[in-house]
């Protein structure tokens, strides 16, 4: 053989094992990492880099689209027509991880309908597991609880619910957020958390271990804070050392918004943007979260420059790169979708008849009954009811909603259920208006001539959101003052708070007969109120956060300790109804029934636990009442020998369940060896201190009914990370084996009968907008409709997407008409608005739209399409 064909053979064989390789990221038989390798080596540089930012450009030679790493499930997709389910404070509140599964499964399976329609990527910025510290924070409402179990065991199943149970693809990608001590909106971006070791593991980390390792969740976003002087996003104790080495994390980080940007600008840890990219980089974070219209991400932005400067390597690079794209992969991506179960998702599932059945068992198992002086359940033949208030006649879904099609309000919901005469008043505004004193007055007058007043108040955005912390938990504006004016003629009131967490009403507990929290509870929430205040559902929800009787009751906002302390400068700082010793309105897990039900016979399985041993506590729980009701039994630990500082008490196990009028039922919970530890900060393990404990069975934290004493044997809790799981990780858990599908046994996928907008017998226009991102979260902007011609007394619809937003009435001569335009899921994008003409003749002249911030209003006068 020659020299020539020697060269000629190994030339082909190179060239042979080169298109081979080529090819391996394309062979949905082969091994993940090697695909991974095998498309990151197709990659030019500054394809790597477009990857760490939220919208990433195609990569047209290699057929790859571009790709939006982008979205909103927090309680149901932001997007349009699509499931509206209870914010995540009412969901805390149904103390039920089986009805989480089922609503993240609902949400999961819509992600992926869209997805399949080519509309929406999969990857989605949620669950928030940040903990509900302190009513106060703007954002509260986005969070299932203040305790860290009851927030872990609901986090889990909306993991478990979104990421699906397939044994190679995924869902949708969870990013956890946001990590972490994350719990104020003034100037987060500019703030630091001074938090203590043992206060971050045993109270603001356990959420996130319990998604990390148990559920092996796919993503974190770290937090625009920082921490002890760190910022999260260039923080390499907490994304390196926990979270990868000592959690064994194997998914992405992203950066919150702009924050990789902010570690210069804002934080001034870094001296320039390139800096500011390496430090994130070589800290473990993989994206930055950023979207616009056409500039990149800041992050990508710097890092070839970066690169260029010598601040970081095109390896480490590599490694941010490579678990990003082996996200795609496992989301199947690259693959046909034939191979995977979920491109067969179809459309109809979307705000399916099916889904709306959860959203309201959902808000109805939320529901907590506050207080019930033998006013509720109400009849339904009352003669005369006043529904009264600013969120009466408002379905509030709470921040980070989408826009479905079919949304029920509190009065419509009565209305649906009464055989009586319905009238309504606003009441007043949500936070004061000049003609407040009007709209008082007229409450009044239909509240003198109704047997019972239903009142339905609460806060909104307009005081608590993201970028914006609540000043005060009383009711905004003059809603107290309406309340007492109506009390003042009608005794017969219920209360129905929609907050988003802890309200001062001391006034109304003392003086009101009936209230009852209903929260934003999605789009169900009317049709859910009714059903609880007129007795066809029994409610069963319980507080998931303490309710103090006003923020005197709370430390500082910034101040992160949790438990007992105090010093020099000031007042002991306690937080939680683990530490906490102020007297509360409403205690943790508190909520009434319109049955009674007794707990007994508590049993233990051992006397002496043993290391690593489990502890199984059994109960009887009787329904002594007259109405089938659900209970939740809650199981607390108290350490009652320990040498250090311990909680008061800490909930350790729960289980709610239904027991008909007449009937008991044994409710078993088990209890791992972990419950029983602490964190120690010497040795830096879960330690348990060997002792005495307490089993505490309450209806709430303050009302225990039985307890027994045991022995705990001392010992060290063995560290876990991913591919290992804790001792309350349940193997068997039916959640765990169920398909996509299982929600729709006996039923056609989605079984879909959303009502279409008919628009044919009416005449309509429509306007163009593109909206801009404002810097500040929003759910609508204001406008203003301008018409040349309206005849007296027209009546209009507005509408977007086929959603309706609302309906008016054109006033004699009235040629400008204020109004709330809901924003699109996405920016930048553009949405058309549908004016309708439902009565009378209108003739349009502009739309001009008022966003919010800084940013200018700007007119639009060309219509874009109009009836025939």
């Amino acid at each position: 053989m020659t020299n020539k064909t020697i060269y000629t053979y190994l030339f082909f064989i190179i060239l042979g094992t080169s298109v081979l390789n080529a090819q391996v990221w394309k062979n949905p038989d082969a091994k993940i990492d090697d695909r991974v390798e095998s498309l990151l080596k197709e990659m030019t540089l500054e394809e790597k880099v477009s990857y760490c930012g939220s919208r990433i450009p195609a990569i047209e030679r290699l057929n790859i689209p571009n790709f939006e790493w982008y979205g909103e499930a927090l309680h149901g997709l932001k997007a349009w027509n699509c499931t509206q389910f209870p914010q995540n404070i009412a969901l805390g509140s149904t103390w039920n991880p089986d009805l989480m599964f089922d609503v993240a499964t609902a949400i999961s399976n819509e992600a992926r309908a869209l997805k399949n329609q080519g509309q929406k990527e999969v990857m989605m910025f949620s669950p928030t597991v940040n903990m509900a510290r302190d009513p106060r924070w703007g954002r509260n409402e986005e969070c299932y609880s203040e305790d860290p179990f009851l927030m872990s065991e609901i986090a889990r199943m909306y993991v478990r619910g979104m990421q699906g149970n397939d044994p190679k693809y995924l869902k949708t990608v969870t990013t956890v957020k946001h990590f972490v001590a994350n719990n104020v909106e003034k100037r987060r971006e500019f703030s630091h958390s001074l938090v203590r070791d043992i206060d971050l593991y045993e109270y603001y980390f356990p959420a996130y271990k319990t998604c990390i390792i148990d559920e092996e969740a796919t993503g974190i976003m770290t937090g625009l804070n920082g921490v002890n002087g760190v910022p999260c996003s260039a923080n390499n104790w907490l994304v390196n050392d926990v979270l990868r080495k000592e959690w064994g994390f194997k998914g992405y980080v992203i950066a919150d918004w702009a924050a990789v940007q902010g570690l210069e600008k804002r934080m001034r840890f870094a001296k320039t943007q390139e800096e500011a990219a390496a430090m994130a980089i070589k800290s473990g974070i993989d994206q930055e979260c950023y979207r616009h219209k056409t500039k990149p991400a800041p992050f990508v932005t710097a890092l070839k420059p970066a690169i260029e400067q010598g601040l970081l390597t095109e390896e480490e690079l590599d490694v941010s790169v490579k678990r990003l794209l082996r996200l795609r992969f496992m989301t199947g991506d690259f693959d046909d979708p034939s191979l995977n179960p979920y491109s067969k998702i179809p459309k109809s599932v979307l705000e399916s008849e099916t889904h709306k059945k959860i959203a309201l068992k959902a808000a109805e198992q939320s529901i907590v009954l506050l207080k019930n002086n033998n006013i509720l359940p109400l009849k339904k033949d009352i003669k005369n009811i006043a529904v009264i208030g600013p969120f009466a006649d408002r379905c509030w879904l709470g921040i980070y909603s989408g826009n479905p099609k079919s949304k029920i309000t509190p009065l419509e919901g009565i209305q649906k259920s009464v055989n009586g005469k319905v009238n309504y008043a606003e009441g007043c505004s949500v936070t004061g208006a000049d003609d407040d004193q009007i709209k008082i007055a007229e409450a009044v007058e239909i509240a003198k001539k109704a047997n019972t007043v239903v009142l339905v108040v609460g806060n909104d955005e307009s005081t608590a959101t993201e970028t914006r912390d609540r000043l005060s938990l009383k009711l905004p504006g003059n809603q107290h003052q309406l309340i007492k004016a109506v009390s003042a003629v009608n005794k017969n009131v219920v209360l129905v708070l929609v907050p988003s967490g802890s309200t001062s009403i001391g006034w109304e507990q003392e003086n009101l007969p009936g209230i009852i929290c209903a929260w934003p509870n999605g789009q169900e929430q009317g049709t859910a109120l009714a059903n609880v205040l007129f007795g066809d559902v029994n409610p069963g929800g319980k507080l998931s956060t303490t309710w103090v009787k006003s923020e005197k009751q709370l430390p500082h906002l910034h101040d992160y300790n949790v438990k007992t302390w105090k010093d020099d400068y000031g007042p002991e700082v306690s937080r939680t109804y683990m530490y906490s010793k102020t007297d509360p309105l409403y205690p943790f897990g508190f909520g009434l029934s319109y049955t009674q039900f007794e707990i007994s016979e508590l049993t233990l399985s051992k006397k002496t636990i043993k290391p690593m041993n489990n502890l199984e506590v059994n109960v009887k729980v009787s329904n002594i009442g007259d109405m089938d009701g659900d209970e939740i039994v809650q199981v607390y630990v108290r350490d009652v020998e320990a040498e250090h500082i311990v909680p008061i008490k800490s909930l350790k196990g729960f289980k709610r369940v239904h027991v008909p009028a007449g009937e008991s039922k044994t409710v078993s919970i088990n209890l791992p060896y972990e419950a029983f530890s602490y964190y120690d900060v010497s040795s830096k393990e879960f330690k348990v201190e060997e002792g005495k404990f307490e089993i505490l069975i309450g209806q709430s934290s303050e009302k225990i009914v039985a307890q027994k004493t045991l022995m705990v044997k001392g010992g060290t809790i063995p560290k876990i990370s991913v591919g290992q799981k804790s001792g309350y990780f349940n193997a068997k858990d039916k959640n765990r084996t169920k398909n996509w599908d299982y929600l729709y046994a006996g039923n056609s996928i989605g079984n879909t009968k959303n009502n279409q907008n008919n628009d044919t017998e009416f005449e309509w226009i429509e306007y163009e907008i593109v909206f801009i991102d404002p810097g500040v979260y929003v759910s609508s902007w204001d406008a203003e409709l301008n018409f040349s011609e309206a005849s007296k007394e027209a009546e209009i619809v507005s509408s977007m997407s086929g959603v309706e937003i609302d309906s008016h009435t054109i006033l004699n001569n009235q040629r400008k008409l204020q109004i709330k335009i809901p924003i699109p899921p996405e920016y930048g994008k553009p949405v058309r608005l549908r004016i309708k003409t439902v009565n009378g003749k209108v003739k349009h002249k502009s739309i001009k739209i008022i966003p919010p911030g800084n940013k200018k209003p700007f007119v639009i006068t060309k219509v874009i399409a109009k009836s025939e």
